[in-house]
């Protein structure tokens, strides 16, 4: 069963995940093996099928479904996706969330919280999130869904 630490614990060590990809790249490291890594510690990729749509993609690579279009929005450096930049390479030297709320359903949570990210160079970005958070068979807990956008602006 799915707890309210667990949601808290799995928003905090995603929001973690961001800086830590983007201080292994500023300081020379392998930001692509850790940021696989990520991918599968902390997404169903390897086991199930994940819906992702990041927050800044458009057209036809809107979604992510696959590891491999994952970890391009993550750091970039794929020719099938040209316009991913490496959103985690920023760096981001720290990330929050806020507001969140969210459903406990069995083995699931479904999430719904904002994210705020404070890059190197003092930028400021604020997003929506909706998560789906799946306790696997090996008691690990990962995203299942992941959904990201900005703040609608009238």
């Amino acid at each position: 069963m799915f707890t309210k630490e667990m949601v808290h614990t799995a928003l905090q060590t995603w929001c973690d995940n961001v800086v830590k990809v983007g201080k292994v790249h500023s300081e020379g490291g392998d930001a692509q093996a850790f940021s696989l890594q990520v991918l599968s510690e902390s997404y169903d990729y390897d086991n199930g099928h994940v819906l992702f749509k990041p927050t800044l993609t458009f057209g036809q690579q809107t979604f992510r479904p696959t590891k491999e279009g994952a970890l391009s929005y993550f750091v970039g450096g794929n020719s099938e996706f040209p316009n991913d930049n490496g959103f985690k390479l920023k760096p981001w030297v720290k990330v929050w969330y806020s507001k969140e709320d969210f459903i406990l359903h069995g083995d699931l949570a479904i999430v719904q919280c904002n994210v705020h990210f404070i890059g190197e160079d003092d930028s400021h970005i604020f997003v929506n999130k909706s998560f789906v958070f799946k306790l696997c068979e090996d008691n690990k807990v990962r995203i299942i869904l992941h959904q990201s956008s900005l703040p609608y602006q009238p």
